[in-house]
Formats: structure tokens, C-alpha cells, sequence
């Protein structure tokens, strides 16, 4: 069993899969902002296309951005549950179907406290203004790969930027738990866990 106990003990035993994490976001988020703005320019300049939108392929290419961020969470998380579930059955490590979750949540604290913050501003209102676009934008470009949509949200329906952190919290939550039950990674297992089976 770990007898660590605490939050330094738990980033710091995990802090493996948590930067993973947190580097396949800002991955990701980069992706997304050149393929949205290459898109968008491609519906200005080529298609002349509303200035305010970024056209049908735009879209098309959000949805792809967003599923390949999923994917790699569900192969990050998947590999911990793998490897969790091996010092779980050697009873070095108390079984917790939640943890998968709890990792997505630390690895992504920073998108949480963005969005909730500019929740908290669109609800102020006109006073708030000026903040509520800085904080808007930030959190538009932290959560790149939905920029797309986040782009119709802001100003009107801010507080529905929420909505782009359920599809990561299920997959994560998901993917270890599939792990811990010992599924196979829908995916071809990841080179590191063939070797580990082999061992």
C-alpha cells in the first residue's frame, strides 16, 4: 500500500501521468489554433465566407482536433490503469475507480480555474467587462482545440464554456476505470505496455 498521504505525496507519485496530461492539452491547444486560424483564412480568402465565421470546414476540423485530444487521453489514462491495476493486484496499492479522474482534474486545474473565473465575471456583468474579455480570451486559447465553438459562446452564453470540460472528465474517468477491469486499450497497446507483458 502507499503510505504517502496528502496532495505533494499524490503529485509527486504521480506526477508522470499528470504532466502527460497537461502536455497533451497544450499540445493539442496549439493544434487547434492553427487549424483554426488556417481554416478561417480559408473561408475569408477562398470561399468568401462571413468574416465571423470559420465555415463548414472549420468545424469539420474542430470535431477532429476534439476527438484527437480524447484520444490521447484515454491512451495516457489507460496506460496508468494498466499499470496501476498490476500494484493493485500485488496489494501495493489500494484500488480507487475515481483516481483516473482526480489525475485529469490536477492536470487540468488551470482550464478549471480559467473557465471558472470567467463564469464568475460573466455573471457580474457590465461592470466587469474589460476582464471578462481578457479572461474570455485566454480561456478560448488554453482550450484551443474547441475554438471554433467556444467562439460562439463567448460574450453570450460564457458560462457554457463548462461544457468543453466533460468530454476529457468522462474519457479519463472511463479509460482508467476499463484499464483496472484489465480491457483491452481499444487503440493497439502502446509499445511501453506490450514490453511490460512481455517482462
Amino acid at each position: 500500500m502507499e503510505e504517502n498521504k496528502g496532495f505533494v505525496a499524490f503529485f509527486r507519485n504521480n506526477f508522470d501521468i499528470i504532466s502527460k496530461l497537461f502536455l497533451n492539452h497544450i499540445a493539442m491547444c496549439v493544434f487547434g489554433l492553427v487549424v483554426s486560424l488556417a481554416t478561417k483564412l480559408l473561408n475569408d480568402k477562398v470561399f468568401k465566407g462571413s468574416e465571423n465565421s470559420f465555415g463548414v470546414l472549420g468545424y469539420i476540423m474542430c470535431g477532429v482536433g476534439v476527438l484527437l485530444y480524447l484520444c490521447l487521453i484515454y491512451v495516457a489514462m489507460w496506460e496508468k490503469g494498466a499499470s496501476d491495476k498490476i500494484k493493485i493486484d500485488g496489494g501495493r496499492l489500494a484500488k480507487n475507480n475515481f483516481k483516473g479522474l482526480l489525475f485529469w482534474l490536477v492536470a487540468n486545474s488551470i482550464d478549471i480555474f480559467l473557465i471558472l473565473n470567467l463564469t464568475i465575471v460573466a455573471l457580474i456583468g457590465d461592470v466587469a467587462k474589460e476582464m471578462h474579455a481578457v479572461v474570455g480570451l485566454i480561456s478560448m486559447l488554453y482550450n484551443g482545440m474547441y475554438y471554433p465553438i467556444l467562439w460562439h459562446f463567448f460574450g453570450k452564453l460564457s458560462w457554457l464554456f463548462f461544457v468543453v470540460l466533460i468530454p476529457g472528465a468522462i474519457v479519463a474517468t472511463l479509460s482508467y476505470i476499463s484499464a483496472l477491469k484489465g480491457h483491452k486499450c481499444i487503440f493497439p497497446e502502446p509499445k511501453g505496455e506490450r514490453n511490460r507483458k512481455m517482462r
